[in-house]
């Protein structure tokens, strides 16, 4: 979640690409400046014209193109792994890199994971699980390289010190998860 960010024209030119429509006729505000970056996406605040808080995160522009190009390289050496190395005769390598390819590939569609947000809210309620929360996807905003959620204000999963001065008990969370 540390990488450099996209420039911000980058990301209000992919924001109206998926939306059709202008940033500002969707956002009443929109962050410049991410509030994390990484390898697939970053991640903007952001509040609806309805004073909802909301995260937007958004594909980086070249990232389908790198992704596929880097699986091609995977797909050409592993074949040439086999029986090469030690770790190979415990894993296939090319089925590794495909098992890899069909993983990252549904990782770069934010469709489904709007969809994998809502079912695992969805099992949360059914189970009873109210130690952890999901954040909720607005449909309306959704496409492949866009997904606008929910906002929520916590702490990194790391963040130890932090969540002991607010009064979390750490061992707990790690226990209801």
């Amino acid at each position: 979640d540390r990488v450099t960010a996209e420039g911000f024209d980058h990301v209000r030119e992919l924001v109206e690409a998926e939306l059709g429509r202008p940033l500002e006729s969707v956002f009443a505000t929109f962050e410049r400046t991410p509030i994390a970056a990484a390898s697939i996406a970053q991640v903007h605040g952001a509040t609806l014209h309805d004073g909802t808080p909301v995260v937007v995160k958004v594909q980086r522009p070249d990232i389908r193109t790198k992704v596929h190009d880097d699986l091609k390289v995977m797909a050409a050496i592993a074949p040439l792994l086999v029986g090469r190395i030690p770790i190979a005769a415990l894993a296939n390598p090319p089925a590794l890199v495909e098992l890899f390819a069909e993983t990252i590939c549904e990782e770069l569609d934010f469709r489904l994971e709007a969809e994998n947000m809502l079912d695992v809210a969805r099992v949360f309620a059914e189970v009873g699980q109210r130690g952890y929360v999901v954040p909720r996807p607005h449909p309306e905003l959704v496409t492949r390289r866009l997904l606008v959620m929910e906002r929520f204000d916590g702490f990194g999963f790391d963040d130890v010190d932090e969540m002991r001065a607010a009064g979390l008990d750490t061992h707990e969370i790690v226990r209801v998860g």
